[in-house]
Protein backbone atom coordinates (compact mmCIF):
# COMPACT_ATOMS: atom_id res chain seq x y z
CA UNK A 1 0.00 0.00 0.00
CA UNK A 2 1.25 3.32 -0.72
CA UNK A 3 0.84 6.05 1.62
CA UNK A 4 1.15 9.76 1.07
CA UNK A 5 4.44 10.81 3.45
CA UNK A 6 6.29 8.17 2.12
CA UNK A 7 9.59 9.00 1.86
CA UNK A 8 9.55 12.25 4.23
CA UNK A 9 11.82 11.93 7.07
CA UNK A 10 10.87 13.09 10.31
CA UNK A 11 12.85 14.27 13.45
CA UNK A 12 11.15 13.56 16.78
CA UNK A 13 13.15 15.82 19.61
CA UNK A 14 9.58 15.63 21.39
CA UNK A 15 8.91 14.62 24.88
CA UNK A 16 5.70 12.99 26.26
CA UNK A 17 2.35 13.08 24.58
CA UNK A 18 1.56 15.94 22.69
CA UNK A 19 4.50 15.74 19.66
CA UNK A 20 4.71 11.27 20.37
CA UNK A 21 0.96 11.55 19.06
CA UNK A 22 1.94 14.07 16.20
CA UNK A 23 4.49 12.11 14.71
CA UNK A 24 2.55 8.73 15.54
CA UNK A 25 0.08 9.93 12.95
CA UNK A 26 2.86 11.00 10.54
CA UNK A 27 3.79 7.22 11.17
CA UNK A 28 0.79 6.01 10.00
CA UNK A 29 0.81 8.46 6.83
CA UNK A 30 4.15 6.89 5.78
CA UNK A 31 6.99 9.11 7.34
CA UNK A 32 10.09 7.72 8.35
CA UNK A 33 10.01 9.29 11.86
CA UNK A 34 13.69 9.03 14.09
CA UNK A 35 12.94 9.37 17.95
CA UNK A 36 15.94 11.12 19.35
CA UNK A 37 15.98 10.20 23.23
CA UNK A 38 18.53 11.37 26.44
CA UNK A 39 20.53 8.23 26.36
CA UNK A 40 19.76 8.60 30.67
CA UNK A 41 16.00 6.99 30.33
CA UNK A 42 14.33 7.99 27.17
CA UNK A 43 11.30 9.80 26.65
CA UNK A 44 9.28 10.02 30.53
CA UNK A 45 6.22 8.34 28.99
CA UNK A 46 8.70 4.70 29.35
CA UNK A 47 8.33 5.01 32.69
CA UNK A 48 4.79 6.12 33.35
CA UNK A 49 1.69 4.50 34.61
CA UNK A 50 0.07 2.65 33.36
CA UNK A 51 2.93 0.20 33.06
CA UNK A 52 2.66 -3.42 30.96
CA UNK A 53 5.66 -5.24 31.75
CA UNK A 54 7.75 -2.87 33.31
CA UNK A 55 7.16 -0.58 30.24
CA UNK A 56 4.98 2.66 29.92
CA UNK A 57 2.11 1.54 27.87
CA UNK A 58 1.11 5.06 26.20
CA UNK A 59 4.77 5.17 25.05
CA UNK A 60 4.26 1.54 23.60
CA UNK A 61 1.01 3.17 22.04
CA UNK A 62 2.38 6.16 20.49
CA UNK A 63 5.35 5.22 19.22
CA UNK A 64 5.02 2.22 17.14
CA UNK A 65 6.42 2.43 13.49
CA UNK A 66 9.17 4.95 14.55
CA UNK A 67 13.02 4.33 15.46
CA UNK A 68 15.06 5.27 18.75
CA UNK A 69 18.46 6.94 18.22
CA UNK A 70 19.67 7.96 22.01
CA UNK A 71 21.73 11.09 21.84
CA UNK A 72 22.91 13.54 25.01
CA UNK A 73 21.82 16.86 23.01
CA UNK A 74 23.80 18.89 25.49
CA UNK A 75 26.87 17.01 24.16
CA UNK A 76 28.94 18.85 21.32
CA UNK A 77 29.80 15.14 19.76
CA UNK A 78 25.70 14.42 19.70
CA UNK A 79 25.15 17.73 18.67
CA UNK A 80 27.28 17.37 15.45
CA UNK A 81 25.43 13.99 15.00
CA UNK A 82 22.30 15.92 15.07
CA UNK A 83 23.43 18.35 12.79
CA UNK A 84 23.85 15.97 9.85
CA UNK A 85 20.42 14.54 10.92
CA UNK A 86 18.87 17.27 10.72
CA UNK A 87 20.77 17.60 6.74
CA UNK A 88 19.03 14.44 6.04
CA UNK A 89 15.29 15.67 7.36
CA UNK A 90 12.05 16.95 5.78
CA UNK A 91 10.34 17.73 9.18
CA UNK A 92 11.83 18.69 12.48
CA UNK A 93 9.26 18.71 15.35
CA UNK A 94 10.98 19.73 19.29
CA UNK A 95 8.72 20.88 22.66
CA UNK A 96 10.86 22.55 24.16
CA UNK A 97 10.15 25.64 25.94
CA UNK A 98 11.88 28.54 23.76
CA UNK A 99 14.84 29.38 25.70
CA UNK A 100 15.85 25.75 26.21
CA UNK A 101 15.27 25.52 22.16
CA UNK A 102 17.97 28.24 21.48
CA UNK A 103 20.40 27.03 24.37
CA UNK A 104 20.45 23.93 22.79
CA UNK A 105 20.60 25.18 19.22
CA UNK A 106 17.38 23.03 17.98
CA UNK A 107 15.19 26.12 17.73
CA UNK A 108 13.21 27.16 13.85
CA UNK A 109 16.11 30.19 13.76
CA UNK A 110 18.70 27.27 14.10
CA UNK A 111 17.26 24.31 12.36
CA UNK A 112 16.24 26.49 9.05
CA UNK A 113 19.17 28.95 9.02
CA UNK A 114 21.01 26.70 6.20
CA UNK A 115 18.41 24.78 5.28
CA UNK A 116 15.60 27.19 4.17
CA UNK A 117 13.14 24.04 2.62
CA UNK A 118 13.35 22.42 6.19
CA UNK A 119 9.88 22.31 8.30
CA UNK A 120 10.23 23.18 12.10
CA UNK A 121 7.70 22.76 14.31
CA UNK A 122 7.84 23.61 17.62
CA UNK A 123 5.00 22.43 19.89
CA UNK A 124 5.08 24.37 22.59
CA UNK A 125 2.29 24.86 25.87
CA UNK A 126 2.07 28.67 25.39
CA UNK A 127 4.13 29.33 21.87
CA UNK A 128 7.42 31.28 20.68
CA UNK A 129 6.22 34.78 22.27
CA UNK A 130 4.07 36.14 24.79
CA UNK A 131 4.44 36.61 28.63
CA UNK A 132 4.00 33.26 29.26
CA UNK A 133 6.50 31.68 26.45
CA UNK A 134 8.65 30.55 28.50
CA UNK A 135 6.04 29.22 31.27
CA UNK A 136 5.97 25.24 32.45
CA UNK A 137 2.16 23.32 31.99
CA UNK A 138 0.34 20.76 30.79
CA UNK A 139 -2.80 20.06 29.63
CA UNK A 140 -4.84 20.56 32.87
CA UNK A 141 -3.47 24.27 32.82
CA UNK A 142 -4.00 24.92 29.14
CA UNK A 143 -8.01 24.01 29.35
CA UNK A 144 -8.15 25.89 32.72
CA UNK A 145 -6.78 29.23 31.27
CA UNK A 146 -8.43 28.64 28.15
CA UNK A 147 -12.34 28.58 29.88
CA UNK A 148 -12.89 24.87 29.25
CA UNK A 149 -13.35 23.93 32.51
CA UNK A 150 -15.77 26.54 33.10
CA UNK A 151 -17.87 26.01 30.08
CA UNK A 152 -18.27 22.31 31.03
CA UNK A 153 -20.67 23.39 33.43
CA UNK A 154 -22.05 20.03 34.31
CA UNK A 155 -19.72 18.29 35.32
CA UNK A 156 -17.41 21.29 36.47
CA UNK A 157 -15.86 19.73 39.33
CA UNK A 158 -14.43 16.97 37.28
CA UNK A 159 -11.15 16.33 35.44
CA UNK A 160 -11.19 15.89 31.65
CA UNK A 161 -10.55 12.56 31.43
CA UNK A 162 -8.53 13.09 27.88
CA UNK A 163 -5.69 15.19 27.13
CA UNK A 164 -7.43 17.95 25.29
CA UNK A 165 -5.34 20.31 24.74
CA UNK A 166 -2.25 17.81 24.15
CA UNK A 167 -3.60 15.80 21.88
CA UNK A 168 -6.43 17.40 19.91
CA UNK A 169 -4.98 21.27 20.65
CA UNK A 170 -1.34 20.30 20.33
CA UNK A 171 -0.68 16.22 18.30
CA UNK A 172 -3.45 17.84 15.64
CA UNK A 173 -2.99 21.46 15.07
CA UNK A 174 0.34 20.39 14.12
CA UNK A 175 0.13 17.46 11.93
CA UNK A 176 -2.49 20.04 9.94
CA UNK A 177 0.31 22.23 9.83
CA UNK A 178 3.01 20.52 8.91
CA UNK A 179 0.72 18.40 6.42
CA UNK A 180 -0.10 21.79 5.17
CA UNK A 181 3.60 23.10 5.04
CA UNK A 182 4.66 19.96 3.30
CA UNK A 183 2.11 21.41 0.77
CA UNK A 184 2.70 24.66 0.03
CA UNK A 185 6.89 23.35 -0.14
CA UNK A 186 6.03 21.43 -2.86
CA UNK A 187 4.17 24.43 -4.89
CA UNK A 188 6.74 27.56 -3.93
CA UNK A 189 9.85 25.70 -2.76
CA UNK A 190 10.38 27.19 1.22
CA UNK A 191 9.76 25.40 3.91
CA UNK A 192 8.02 27.05 7.32
CA UNK A 193 8.75 28.01 11.01
CA UNK A 194 5.56 26.48 12.92
CA UNK A 195 4.37 27.96 16.37
CA UNK A 196 1.69 25.36 17.84
CA UNK A 197 0.81 26.35 21.22
CA UNK A 198 -1.30 24.00 22.70
CA UNK A 199 -3.11 26.67 24.45
CA UNK A 200 -3.95 28.85 21.37
CA UNK A 201 -5.46 25.79 20.13
CA UNK A 202 -7.58 25.52 23.60
CA UNK A 203 -8.90 29.16 23.47
CA UNK A 204 -9.49 28.36 19.71
CA UNK A 205 -11.81 25.61 20.81
CA UNK A 206 -14.04 28.10 22.92
CA UNK A 207 -14.98 30.30 20.16
CA UNK A 208 -18.35 28.95 19.68
CA UNK A 209 -18.88 28.95 24.07
CA UNK A 210 -17.59 32.69 23.92
CA UNK A 211 -19.27 33.62 21.35
CA UNK A 212 -21.33 36.30 23.26
CA UNK A 213 -18.60 37.89 24.78
CA UNK A 214 -16.76 38.49 21.45
CA UNK A 215 -19.44 40.69 20.61
CA UNK A 216 -18.02 44.22 21.06
CA UNK A 217 -19.22 46.48 23.83
CA UNK A 218 -23.00 47.30 23.82
CA UNK A 219 -23.97 44.28 21.49
CA UNK A 220 -26.32 41.98 22.83
CA UNK A 221 -26.99 38.53 20.90
CA UNK A 222 -30.30 36.59 20.98
CA UNK A 223 -30.70 33.09 22.64
CA UNK A 224 -28.27 30.78 23.13
CA UNK A 225 -27.34 27.20 20.91
CA UNK A 226 -29.13 24.86 23.79
CA UNK A 227 -25.51 22.69 23.61
CA UNK A 228 -24.10 23.66 27.48
CA UNK A 229 -26.00 21.47 29.74
CA UNK A 230 -28.72 24.26 30.55
CA UNK A 231 -31.50 22.78 28.16
CA UNK A 232 -33.37 19.44 29.07
CA UNK A 233 -33.20 18.18 24.65
CA UNK A 234 -28.90 18.08 25.19
CA UNK A 235 -28.30 17.00 28.30
CA UNK A 236 -27.18 13.30 29.98
CA UNK A 237 -29.47 11.73 31.77
CA UNK A 238 -29.15 8.47 34.90
CA UNK A 239 -31.38 5.63 33.82
CA UNK A 240 -32.56 3.17 36.39
CA UNK A 241 -29.39 1.09 36.37
CA UNK A 242 -27.21 4.08 37.08
CA UNK A 243 -25.95 4.20 33.57
CA UNK A 244 -25.54 7.53 31.43
CA UNK A 245 -27.45 8.06 28.64
CA UNK A 246 -26.75 11.31 25.89
CA UNK A 247 -29.83 13.06 24.23
CA UNK A 248 -29.25 14.88 21.52
CA UNK A 249 -32.25 16.35 20.37
CA UNK A 250 -31.21 19.76 19.08
CA UNK A 251 -33.32 20.12 16.16
CA UNK A 252 -37.11 20.71 17.28
CA UNK A 253 -38.02 17.89 14.80
CA UNK A 254 -35.89 15.63 16.95
CA UNK A 255 -36.88 16.84 20.05
CA UNK A 256 -40.51 16.38 19.36
CA UNK A 257 -39.56 13.03 18.61
CA UNK A 258 -38.18 12.35 21.43
CA UNK A 259 -41.89 13.78 23.50
CA UNK A 260 -43.58 11.61 21.46
CA UNK A 261 -41.34 8.48 22.19
CA UNK A 262 -41.21 8.70 26.28
CA UNK A 263 -45.24 9.72 25.51
CA UNK A 264 -44.97 13.27 26.76
CA UNK A 265 -45.91 15.63 23.96
CA UNK A 266 -47.14 18.14 26.12
CA UNK A 267 -43.19 18.75 26.59
CA UNK A 268 -42.52 19.66 23.30
CA UNK A 269 -43.53 23.46 23.14
CA UNK A 270 -41.10 23.93 25.62
CA UNK A 271 -37.51 23.26 24.29
CA UNK A 272 -36.38 26.40 24.40
CA UNK A 273 -37.88 27.80 27.30
CA UNK A 274 -36.70 30.53 30.04
CA UNK A 275 -33.91 29.32 32.20
CA UNK A 276 -36.22 28.98 35.68
CA UNK A 277 -38.41 26.99 32.81
CA UNK A 278 -35.42 24.67 31.63
CA UNK A 279 -34.87 23.26 35.73
CA UNK A 280 -37.94 22.06 35.80
CA UNK A 281 -38.00 20.24 32.56
CA UNK A 282 -34.61 18.62 33.41
CA UNK A 283 -35.98 17.63 35.92
CA UNK A 284 -39.49 16.35 34.67
CA UNK A 285 -36.66 14.24 32.07
CA UNK A 286 -34.75 12.72 34.80
CA UNK A 287 -37.65 11.46 36.52
CA UNK A 288 -38.63 9.90 33.28
CA UNK A 289 -35.21 8.02 32.46
CA UNK A 290 -34.92 6.46 35.65
CA UNK A 291 -37.87 4.33 34.77
CA UNK A 292 -36.07 2.25 32.78
CA UNK A 293 -32.60 0.52 32.68
CA UNK A 294 -30.20 1.98 29.72
CA UNK A 295 -30.94 -1.00 27.62
CA UNK A 296 -34.51 -0.36 27.92
CA UNK A 297 -34.49 2.67 27.02
CA UNK A 298 -32.15 2.06 24.04
CA UNK A 299 -34.05 -0.98 22.36
CA UNK A 300 -37.21 1.46 22.78
CA UNK A 301 -35.78 4.35 21.00
CA UNK A 302 -34.74 2.09 18.20
CA UNK A 303 -37.85 3.13 16.93
CA UNK A 304 -37.62 6.16 16.85
CA UNK A 305 -36.02 8.65 15.32
CA UNK A 306 -34.12 10.86 18.12
CA UNK A 307 -30.34 11.74 19.03
CA UNK A 308 -30.32 9.08 21.97
CA UNK A 309 -26.91 7.73 22.81
CA UNK A 310 -25.00 5.42 25.78
CA UNK A 311 -22.68 7.58 27.70
CA UNK A 312 -19.98 4.33 26.85
CA UNK A 313 -17.00 3.48 28.93
CA UNK A 314 -13.89 2.62 26.88
CA UNK A 315 -14.57 -1.21 27.61
CA UNK A 316 -18.31 -0.20 25.79
CA UNK A 317 -15.75 1.37 22.86
CA UNK A 318 -14.20 -1.86 22.47
CA UNK A 319 -16.92 -3.46 21.91
CA UNK A 320 -18.65 -1.24 20.04
CA UNK A 321 -20.21 -3.38 16.38
CA UNK A 322 -19.53 0.32 14.75
CA UNK A 323 -16.33 0.19 15.81
CA UNK A 324 -15.37 -2.78 14.50
CA UNK A 325 -17.18 -2.39 11.41
CA UNK A 326 -15.09 0.32 10.87
CA UNK A 327 -11.79 -1.75 11.62
CA UNK A 328 -10.84 1.19 14.25
CA UNK A 329 -9.21 -1.57 16.43
CA UNK A 330 -5.81 -2.64 15.22
CA UNK A 331 -3.31 -4.78 16.79
CA UNK A 332 0.28 -3.10 17.80
CA UNK A 333 1.78 -5.65 19.33
CA UNK A 334 1.69 -9.22 21.67
CA UNK A 335 -1.02 -8.23 23.71
CA UNK A 336 -1.88 -5.10 23.05
CA UNK A 337 -4.36 -3.18 20.66
CA UNK A 338 -4.41 0.53 19.77
CA UNK A 339 -7.28 2.79 17.64
CA UNK A 340 -6.67 2.79 13.84
CA UNK A 341 -6.12 6.84 12.79
CA UNK A 342 -8.85 8.39 11.20
CA UNK A 343 -6.77 9.92 8.43
CA UNK A 344 -5.72 6.75 6.83
CA UNK A 345 -8.54 4.43 5.05
CA UNK A 346 -6.81 0.71 6.01
CA UNK A 347 -4.64 0.07 9.05
CA UNK A 348 -0.93 0.12 8.51
CA UNK A 349 1.04 -2.28 9.90
CA UNK A 350 3.53 -0.13 12.21
CA UNK A 351 6.70 -1.84 14.03
CA UNK A 352 6.23 -2.21 17.66
CA UNK A 353 7.41 0.75 19.87
CA UNK A 354 11.08 1.03 19.93
CA UNK A 355 13.31 0.30 22.52
CA UNK A 356 15.74 3.27 23.47
CA UNK A 357 18.48 3.75 21.31
CA UNK A 358 18.41 0.59 19.63
CA UNK A 359 18.68 1.95 15.69
CA UNK A 360 21.15 4.33 16.63
CA UNK A 361 23.90 2.32 15.00
CA UNK A 362 22.25 2.22 11.78
CA UNK A 363 20.97 5.28 11.64
CA UNK A 364 24.80 6.78 12.53
CA UNK A 365 25.86 4.18 9.73
CA UNK A 366 24.44 6.69 7.43
CA UNK A 367 26.25 9.48 8.49
CA UNK A 368 29.66 10.88 7.50
CA UNK A 369 32.50 9.68 9.91
CA UNK A 370 30.32 7.25 11.56
CA UNK A 371 30.46 4.76 8.82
Amino acid sequence: MTLPLQGVRVLDLTRLIPGAFATLMLAELGAEVIKIEDPSGGDPTRGLPPMLDGHGLYHRLLNRGKKSVALDLRDSASRAILDQLIETADVVIESFRPRTARAIGVSAGHTRATRPRLIHCAITGYGQHGPYAERPGHDLNYVAEAGMLEADRPRATDLPRMFIADVGGGAMSAVTAILAALFARERFGTGASIDISMHDAAVYWMMLPAAPELLDHGTDAAGELPTFGDHACYNLYETRDGRRLALGALEPKFWRGFCAAIERPDLSARQLSDPEDQQRLIAEVRFVFRQRTSAEWIEHFKAHEVCLSPVNTARDVLADPHVAARHLIVPAEAGVRAFRSPFVAEPVDLSPAPDLGVDTARILAGLRGYN
